[in-house]
């Protein structure tokens, strides 16, 4: 029921978001286990607004979190961390600012990001998905975060047949 505090839900897609009701498994846009715990929530496109809770780190079962296409604002929280489970995360073209919690990249079963087109800054975390799509955030830096350490990426130059200029410091490769 945090999660649905902090959201602003104008068209009603949450109205059966019971707080009095015992099981989430009946919910809209919500899935669950056979042993009645939440394994995903879905609601693309519908037109939420407001924060995304810190309490989505409180449903550690978590494996899918599709959020695209909203109006979400505010930073991503870094309890999103906490989701050991979570292996898809969708969160784009939302209205998501800040920058990427470093804890994403300490997620081993986490296979597929998709934060493109919001306005997040800052380095992206070094992480073991497959796919990260962060294209549409024009504030993302050329660092990666390694679970909490920043690392600079070296810079690429391209091999270029005869010349023998590298920059200062730099060793030739032969392979």
């Amino acid at each position: 029921m945090m999660i649905k505090s902090l959201l602003k839900d104008p068209h009603g897609a949450l109205k059966n978001w019971d707080p009095d009701s015992v099981d989430p498994c009946s919910w809209s846009f919500v899935s669950c286990s056979p042993e009645n715990l939440v394994t995903a929530l879905e609601a693309p496109s519908k037109d939420l607004s407001g924060l995304l809770s810190p309490s989505i780190g409180n449903l550690t079962k978590l494996e899918t979190l599709l959020l695209q296409k909203n109006n979400i604002i505010g930073p991503i929280p870094t309890e999103i961390g906490k989701l050991a489970k979570l292996r898809t995360l969708v969160l784009s073209s939302n209205k998501l600012h800040g920058t990427i919690p470093n804890s994403l990249g300490c997620l081993g079963s986490l296979q597929y990001i998709d934060l493109s087109y919001n306005n997040l800054s800052g380095p992206i975390p070094k992480t073991s998905a497959r796919t990260f799509n962060i294209v549409g955030n024009p504030l993302i830096s050329a660092a990666e975060q390694d679970c909490g350490r920043t690392v600079l990426k070296p810079k690429v130059y391209p091999y270029i047949a005869g010349e023998q200029q590298k920059p200062q410091g730099w060793q030739s490769l032969t392979l």
